[in-house]
């Protein structure tokens, strides 16, 4: 009875790891889909609220280029600060824009207040830089974005940059984070109080099955509608009933050769 009992017990620890195992890849098949997901759209977020900044920036790089082209030098033209601060007041999210010479990275023109942890980079390009943001909870997460300002010769003669503002993305990606990982735990906790107990039916029918099989082929009796409605004991019933038969002939064919005089 104790044997009996410790088989039952270990078959239902097999049974609990199996769907144990089948949960386990679907939160983590759950989990990784989030996860996907979640990159997706911070990089699209991303590259949304950049485009925001290029519309404004293109703008002023032509105005600034049309100036150089009508002869007036960059560092003297006096309407330059009043063209940056026009940008700043129209577009809120950007925080500061400067203007250096690339050879001497000397600041030619700026306006608005750069935050203090905000780093440039001295590369120059005509494609938007990201700027990562310090791991100090005090710093403020920006966009620096850069763009070569050209004289009439196609030569670079200054460095536009803008600073703008990373919090306003930066909390709406929390936020997308935030709501995908709830999604993605209810739909762990939906599977599981769906497919676990789907699960156990499952192994307790093939268990009868396989248990009810095993029982035809050691020749025990078993309930005739068992036996119809299981595909598995029919095929095990017809394997016993076809050994039954050539046991059958071959003592059959003993028996024959035994009476046969030679």
């Amino acid at each position: 009875m104790f044997n009996l009992k410790a088989i039952v017990n270990s078959r239902n620890v097999q049974k609990l790891e199996l769907i144990g195992v089948v949960v386990g890849v679907i939160f983590f098949l759950l989990s990784l889909l989030a996860s996907l997901q979640f990159f997706r759209f911070q990089h699209l977020l991303f590259d949304i609220t950049e485009g925001r900044i290029e519309v404004p920036a293109e703008a002023l790089k032509r105005d600034i280029e049309r100036s150089i082209v009508t002869g007036i030098a960059l560092n003297t033209n006096a309407q330059v600060p009043f063209m940056l601060n026009n940008v700043i007041q129209s577009n809120p999210i950007v925080l500061a824009i400067e203007i250096k010479n690339p050879a001497t990275q000397e600041l030619l023109w700026s306006a608005g207040k750069r935050p203090a942890s905000s780093k440039l980079s001295t590369e120059s390009g005509s494609f938007s830089k990201r700027h990562v943001p310090s791991s100090d909870s005090s710093s403020t997460p920006v966009f620096v974005q850069q763009w070569p300002i050209v004289d009439a010769l196609g030569l670079t003669v200054a460095q536009l940059t803008f600073i703008s503002d990373k919090a306003e993305a930066i909390g709406i990606a929390n936020k997308a984070r935030t709501q995908l990982i709830n999604l993605a735990l209810t739909l762990f906790i939906a599977s599981l109080l769906v497919l676990a107990p789907i699960l156990f039916l499952l192994t307790l029918k093939l268990d009868k099955i396989v248990a009810s099989a095993k029982a035809v082929m050691l020749g025990n009796t078993l309930d005739q509608n068992t036996i119809f409605t299981s595909e598995v004991c029919q095929l095990a019933q017809n394997a016993q009933d076809a050994k039954n038969l050539a046991l059958a002939a071959n003592s059959a064919l003993a028996a024959f050769s035994k009476t046969t005089p030679t």
